[in-house]
């Protein structure tokens, strides 16, 4: 059986850092596969977390070496077996690396886990590096150090201010979260598939209309008002025109 190398890192000096992300089920190209540095595979309510570790595991076996992250949700998890059997599953194809986020499911007494450091500390006792998601537009400066106290590296929520960006702190550790070149029917409707409050959600990223052009959002033009290079593409559609773009961008 062909062995993925641990802690397998591509290669990017000379072009931007990019990671995106896909559903279980969804197919990337092998342009997509092959240009960025990692794929986060999503946790959603619909899915137990063995079959995002197993989409994992065919991902990393396609790229031949360890390339996919695994998003583990906190409240969508729906009992301790789920998350023992997710573990063990992990270690047993090398999968060393998850992103926690607290899921979709609303907060209530019943969920067996309802905040993602429970869960990433347990992942941490099986020698699984987390990740967590950060809210540029909600958490403060202090927030987001406190976090990735805990956590090793961070990944930021959907947010179009350029100014709540540049001012984040530790910018080494996290990566930038911006839309593929989509248009806002394409957000809305990945909004819908995760289950967010989608309204709302783009209501907080109104100036989102500012990159808003006839083909889709002008991602380079927003990365352009940005000071550093490593990026997280949210793949609402049009994933390779996107990496395409971006990547063109570092070669001028």
């Amino acid at each position: 059986m062909h062995r993925i190398p641990k802690n397998h890192v591509l290669e990017t000096e000379g072009k931007m850092n990019l990671s995106t992300e896909k559903t279980p089920q969804q197919k990337l190209s092998k342009f997509s596969l092959e240009n960025v540095s990692a794929i986060n595979v999503t946790h959603l309510p619909i899915h137990n977390l063995k079959i995002v570790a197993r989409a994992c595991d065919e991902l990393n076996q396609q790229a031949g070496h360890n390339k996919a992250i695994p998003h583990v949700a906190a409240r969508n998890i729906k009992n301790e077996q789920e998350l023992e059997d997710f573990i063990k599953f992990c270690i047993s194809k090398g999968i060393n690396k998850a992103l926690v986020i607290g899921g979709s499911t609303p907060r209530k007494e019943t969920n067996v886990f309802n905040n993602d450091v429970a869960v990433a500390n347990i992942l941490k006792g099986a020698n699984i590096t987390v990740d967590c998601g950060i809210y540029p537009q909600n958490e403060t400066a202090l927030e987001i150090k406190t976090k990735l106290g805990i956590f090793e590296n961070a990944i930021t929520q959907l947010c179009m201010n350029s100014d709540a960006i540049n001012n984040l702190p530790l910018l080494d550790t996290i990566r930038i979260g911006v839309p593929s070149m989509c248009s806002v029917k394409g957000i809305y409707k990945y909004l819908k598939l995760c289950g967010n409050d989608s309204y709302k959600y783009i209501f907080k990223n109104w100036m989102a209309l500012n990159y808003l052009g006839s083909d889709g959002i002008k991602v380079d033009k927003f990365i352009g008002k940005l000071k550093f290079s490593n990026y997280h593409i949210y793949n609402f559609g049009k994933l390779d025109e996107t990496i395409d773009k971006l990547l063109s961008i570092k070669e001028k």
